[in-house]
């Protein structure tokens, strides 16, 4: 079996998910509890509303705001309507409307660093990673420091599989601006995780530890890279000391444990109460059955893994890695004709993209 080594919200083994370092609308503008004009009044509505979620009444808010742009303090204020605004449509997943929002800002105050980091922000959530660091690199002109412009720009990178050049932003450049920069010190062990560096991603993960030891995230990745590198002891150490940190979400470690240790170790049997305890914590976990599956599949109970793996698609049935693991399945079934369809729908949602080239070498084994 392949592991998985990506941090991304598709992962089959699981990570502590990563928050993206997304815009704050809050702009170190005051909210007026007196005297507010029309344009402060409908802003500040836009912002209570982003906050709670509700992206589609904020974003006519801001449009209010928008309107009554004439009562605006100064053009700050009103780029940062048309600013907020963009951030509402990209939550809402409308790219297209979200750029020409922030295009309007830009225009009205070219020189405002900020800006440049929300397109940025956009490019990037609408997969045009091209795109993302063409406007990163354009505040980055403006402002050459500015840290969270840097981790765009490399999480941009990192999609696009560009890991050298991402390592080269962060070494050469990030970490001699701020070397205490944690999320610097987690993509650094990401993308030498993505090299299969695991060595070098460790230590990443041994810096980001240090700088914040409650910082479980980090304890799971190190954890799976010691798994990698056969330091089982060390990895169970690691993946315990993360479920310890966050005890609300243990589910996350027992699978982590099961398919990054137990699974190395080829332990398949061993493997299963880890992702029963899984499942039991969190009955939605739809890796979790997939795993489980897998695992069914090689001790050659082939109906124990057609239920595991097709009640994880019944709860993610965009799930690439399951329709790999399906077409596995099939395979052994002697249905080569369905498990190749499969692998075809595993590309469809972006298999090659959130892992490596696998299923395309199985296509090419497999289904001549």
């Amino acid at each position: 079996m392949n592991q998985e080594i990506t941090r991304t919200a598709s992962i089959p083994g699981w990570k502590a998910a990563r928050k993206l370092s997304v815009f704050i609308l809050f702009f170190s503008i005051s909210t007026f509890l007196a005297g507010q004009n029309d344009f402060n009044y409908y802003f500040n509505q836009g912002q209570e509303k982003y906050v709670k979620g509700n992206f589609s009444a904020a974003a006519d808010d801001f449009s209010n705001a928008l309107k009554n742009k004439k009562t605006a303090k100064n053009d700050y204020r009103i780029a940062n309507a048309y600013m907020a605004r963009s951030m509402c449509r990209m939550s809402m997943q409308n790219y297209n409307s979200a750029i020409d929002d922030i295009s309007e800002a830009i225009e009205l105050k070219p020189e405002y660093s900020d800006l440049y980091m929300a397109r940025s922000i956009i490019h990037l959530q609408a997969k045009q990673y091209d795109e993302c660091i063409t406007w990163a690199n354009k505040g980055l002109q403006l402002k050459p420091e500015f840290e969270e412009l840097i981790l765009i720009k490399v999480k941009a990178k990192l999609s696009k599989k560009n890991y050298a050049e991402a390592l080269n932003d962060l070494d050469t450049v990030l970490l001699k601006i701020n070397p205490r920069n944690l999320e610097a010190w987690n993509l650094r062990g990401d993308a030498k995780q993505k090299q299969k560096e695991f060595k070098g991603a460790a230590d990443a993960f041994t810096k980001a530890i240090e700088i914040d030891a409650q910082n479980y995230a980090a304890f799971y990745d190190r954890g799976i890279c010691r798994a990698h590198l056969k330091d089982f002891d060390g990895a169970l150490a690691d993946m315990t000391r993360g479920m310890e940190i966050d005890s609300t979400e243990k589910w996350i470690g027992y699978n982590n444990i099961a398919y990054f240790i137990k699974f190395e170790q080829k332990d398949y049997k061993g493997s299963l109460a880890l992702f029963d305890e899984a499942i039991k914590l969190n009955p939605k976990f739809a890796y979790a059955y997939n795993n489980r599956g897998y695992a069914k599949l090689q001790m050659n109970d082939l109906k124990g893994a057609r239920q595991d793996i097709m009640k994880g698609l019944d709860l993610n049935e965009e799930n690439s890695y399951a329709y790999k693991t399906l077409a596995q399945l099939l395979f052994a079934e002697k249905k080569d004709k369905l498990a190749c369809e499969k692998l075809q729908k595993a590309l469809v949602l972006g298999y090659t993209e959130d892992y490596d080239e696998e299923v395309n070498e199985m296509i090419k084994e497999h289904c001549k």
